[in-house]
C-alpha cells in the first residue's frame, strides 16, 4: 500500500515538473519573456548595477507611455533582486528577503497597471518601485 502511494506521489510530482510553460508565461502569453534571459551576476554590486540599468529603462518606458513594455523591465528587476539574498551579508539576509518580496509585488503591480494602459497608476507604481529599490539596495549593501 505504501509503495503504491509513493508511486502515485512520484508521478504527480513528475507531471508538475514537466510542464512545458512557466506559470508567468501562461498568465501573460502576450508578453515577450525577455526577463527570462537575464544574466545574474556573482556580486551584489553587479546585480545592483543591472537593476539600476533596468530601473532607468523602466522609467524611460513609462515616461514615453509605452506601457506594453513595462512588463519586461519590471520582471527583469524582480528576477535580479531575487538573487540578492543569497549574496547579501548573512546578518541582513532577512531584511533583504523582505525588500525583495516588496519589489516582487511592485513588479506585479506595474505589470497590471501597464497592461491596463493606466499611465497614472503605472507612474505611481514606478515611484513605489523606486523607493523599494532604494530600501533593497540599503539592506543589500550593509
Amino acid at each position: 500500500m505504501k509503495t503504491k502511494i509513493l508511486i502515485v506521489m512520484g508521478l504527480c510530482a513528475a507531471i508538475g515538473f514537466t510542464s512545458t510553460q512557466p506559470v508567468v508565461a501562461q498568465a501573460h502569453p502576450e508578453h515577450k519573456e525577455a526577463h527570462e534571459n537575464i544574466k545574474v551576476l556573482d556580486s551584489v554590486d553587479g546585480i545592483l548595477k543591472e537593476i539600476h540599468m533596468h530601473q532607468k529603462e523602466l522609467a524611460d518606458t513609462v515616461k514615453a507611455n509605452k506601457l506594453a513594455e513595462v512588463h519586461g523591465h519590471a520582471f527583469a528587476i524582480r528576477d535580479l533582486a531575487k538573487a540578492l539574498p543569497a549574496k547579501a551579508n548573512p546578518d541582513h539576509k532577512k531584511m533583504v528577503e523582505n525588500a525583495v518580496k516588496r519589489v516582487s509585488q511592485l513588479a506585479e503591480d506595474l505589470d497590471k497597471s501597464g497592461d491596463a494602459g493606466d499611465q497614472a497608476k503605472t507612474k505611481a507604481n514606478l515611484k513605489k518601485m523606486d523607493a523599494a529599490l532604494k530600501t533593497l539596495e540599503e539592506h543589500a549593501t550593509m
